[in-house]
C-alpha cells in the first residue's frame, strides 16, 4: 500500500508540474487541483482561500452550495491567528480537520482549508496533509508567479508609455531660442519621474515683437502629452494664419482644448507679447501660476486673465494686462512644480521664498546665470529628496 501511495504522489506530482510547465491557464490549474484533492486523494471538502489583491475563493467543494461563512478577509485573519497559536478556535472551524498555509517571502499567499480526510489512501492522515502541502504551494506559487509576470508585462508597458510621453514632451520646447539684439532669454525643464505636461515657447513676430509662452495640462502621462502637443500645434497655427490678437488668440485656443479634451482635462496658460520698441508688454494668464515681473526691489505679480482653457466652453471673463516692461528688468514664468517641492520637514517651497530668490538674483549677467543660482537653491532646498513634480521655468530680459 505504501508504494502505491508513493506512485500515486509521485505520477499526481508530475501531472502538476507538466501543467505548470505548460503555462496552462490559472482556471485549468485550479481543475487540476480541485480534481486531485477530491477524486484521487478521497479529501471530502475542502476551501482554498487565495490572497489576489483581497481574498478569494477559486476552489471550494463539499458544503453543497453554501460555504460556512461569507467574510473572506475576517475568515484570513482568523486563520492567521491560528496558524500562530494565539486565539481560540472559531466555530466554523468545526467543518475543517486542517489548514495548510501557503507563504512566500513571509507573506500570506493562500490557505486551504481541509475536511473529511480519507485515510485509505496513504498510510496516514499527517501523509495525505504533507501531500496536500505540496501540490498546494506548487499551485498557489504557479499562479502567484504568473500575476508577478503579468504584472511586470504591466509596468513595462507602463514604463514605455511613461518613456514616449518624456520623448513627445522634450520635443516639445524649442531646440534653442533665436538669438537677437533686443532680448535674453533661458529656459529650465527638469523632469520628474512621472511624465506631466508642461510647455513653454518663443515665437518672434517681427523686429520689435515677440511672443513668450508656458503652460501645464492638468494630468500626467501620454495623455497629458498628446494633449500638450495638440495644443502646441494649434497655437503655432493660429498664431502662423489668424493672430490678430491676445484675446482673439485665447479664444480660439479654448474652443481647440475643448474639442481635444472633451472636459476630462484642461490647461493652464499664460502668453504674453514683448515690444522692445515700446518697452511694454501685454498678457493673458490663463489660470496659471501667476509670472512675476522683477524691477529693482519690486514684483508686479501677471494675474489678468481668464480661466483655464477647456474649463468652460465659453471663457466667462477674459481681461488683458498690460505693463511697462522697461530695460534691465526681468519676466519669470514657472509652473507649480518649483512652489509644491518640499524640504525634508514638508515644508512647501511656496512663492516667498521664489520671490526672495529672484530679487536677490535678477539682476545676474545672463538669464543662464540666474537659472543656474536658481537650480542651485532649489537643490539645496529638497537636499537631495527629488522634485515631486516637474519643475519649469522661464526668464525673459529686454537688454536694449
Amino acid at each position: 500500500m505504501e508504494l502505491e501511495a508513493k506512485k500515486l504522489q509521485l505520477h499526481w506530482l508530475l501531472q502538476i508540474t507538466k501543467a505548470i510547465n505548460y503555462n496552462l491557464p490559472v482556471a485549468n490549474l485550479f481543475e487540476i487541483y480541485q480534481s486531485v484533492l477530491k477524486e484521487h486523494l478521497g479529501v471530502g471538502s475542502l476551501i482554498l482561500l487565495i490572497h489576489e489583491g483581497n481574498w478569494q475563493i477559486p476552489v471550494s467543494f463539499g458544503f453543497e452550495g453554501q460555504l460556512p461563512f461569507t467574510d473572506f478577509d475576517l475568515v484570513a485573519a482568523e486563520v492567521q491567528k491560528i496558524s500562530e497559536q494565539n486565539t481560540e478556535t472559531p466555530i466554523w472551524f468545526k467543518y475543517f480537520e486542517t489548514v495548510v498555509p501557503v507563504f512566500h517571502n513571509d507573506r500570506p499567499l493562500a490557505y486551504a482549508l481541509i475536511g473529511n480526510l480519507n485515510d485509505q489512501i496513504f498510510p496516514s492522515k499527517r501523509e495525505i496533509i504533507t501531500y496536500i502541502h505540496t501540490i498546494t504551494n506548487l499551485i498557489v506559487v504557479a499562479i502567484e508567479n504568473k500575476r508577478m509576470a503579468k504584472e511586470s508585462i504591466r509596468q513595462a508597458a507602463v514604463d514605455r508609455e511613461l518613456e514616449l510621453a518624456a520623448q513627445m514632451q522634450t520635443m516639445l520646447f524649442p531646440a534653442s531660442f533665436v538669438k537677437n539684439s533686443f532680448m535674453d532669454i533661458a529656459a529650465t525643464y527638469i523632469p520628474h519621474s512621472s511624465v506631466g505636461g508642461d510647455y513653454y515657447d518663443y515665437i518672434p513676430l517681427n523686429e520689435h515683437e515677440a511672443l513668450v509662452c508656458m503652460a501645464d495640462v492638468s494630468g500626467k502621462g501620454i495623455s497629458a502629452a498628446l494633449l500638450m502637443s495638440n495644443f502646441q500645434a494649434n497655437l503655432h497655427a493660429l498664431i502662423k494664419h489668424t493672430y490678430t490678437s491676445l484675446e482673439n488668440l485665447i479664444i480660439e485656443l479654448n474652443d481647440c482644448v475643448n474639442r481635444s479634451a472633451r472636459g476630462e482635462k484642461f490647461i493652464t496658460f499664460f502668453i504674453a507679447k514683448i515690444n522692445n520698441a515700446t518697452n511694454e508688454i501685454e498678457y493673458i494668464n490663463a489660470g496659471h501660476n501667476p509670472p512675476m515681473l522683477v524691477h529693482g526691489n519690486q514684483i508686479i505679480i501677471l494675474e489678468q486673465g481668464t480661466t483655464g482653457l477647456g474649463m468652460f466652453e465659453e471663457l466667462p471673463f477674459l481681461n488683458i494686462g498690460r505693463l511697462h516692461f522697461p530695460q534691465g528688468s526681468v519676466l519669470f514664468c514657472y509652473t507649480d512644480g518649483i512652489i509644491e517641492m518640499e524640504n525634508h520637514e514638508g515644508i512647501a517651497y511656496g512663492t516667498e521664498l521664489l520671490e526672495v530668490l529672484l530679487l536677490k538674483h535678477h539682476g545676474a549677467t545672463t538669464m543662464e546665470d540666474l537659472h543656474s543660482v536658481m537650480v542651485a537653491s532649489f537643490d539645496d532646498y529638497c537636499k537631495g529628496i527629488g522634485y515631486n513634480d516637474d519643475v519649469t521655468f522661464l526668464s525673459v530680459r529686454i537688454t536694449g
